[in-house]
């Protein structure tokens, strides 16, 4: 498993590719139409917005995020989306971004580690 960004020059069509995102670019759509979508790992709208538009910090939007984590089954999650999926959302790798996190979560959880494509 890899994390990346929808515009990422390294994916390629026949990747497993896994939108995390709540919403995913209409191109990117019509460039990989065989993306997936996980709703389980997608954060609240609200969370992302606020920390987009400054109500809370990157710190609270940590927690919050690793709240909604801590209700998932680790290995449930990770069986599901498979080992050679990459999970996708809008950051550039240099960003504050909740893929990070999960890679994160996979680590403490299952001691896999999910690194950046």
């Amino acid at each position: 498993m890899k994390t990346s960004y929808f515009f990422s020059p390294k994916l390629k069509e026949t990747d497993k590719l896994i939108s995390i995102a709540g919403m995913s670019p209409p191109e990117i759509k019509k460039k990989f139409p065989n993306m997936k979508t996980y709703g389980p790992l997608q954060p609240p709208k609200k969370l992302v917005y606020d920390y987009k538009e400054g109500r809370i910090t990157e710190e609270e939007y940590t927690r919050q995020y690793n709240e909604q984590l801590s209700r998932l089954d680790s290995r449930k999650v990770y069986d599901i989306l498979g080992e050679d999926s990459i999970l996708l959302c809008w950051e550039w790798p240099k960003n504050f971004c909740h893929r990070r996190l999960v890679s994160k979560w996979f680590k403490e959880k299952l001691g896999i580690e999910v690194e950046e494509l």
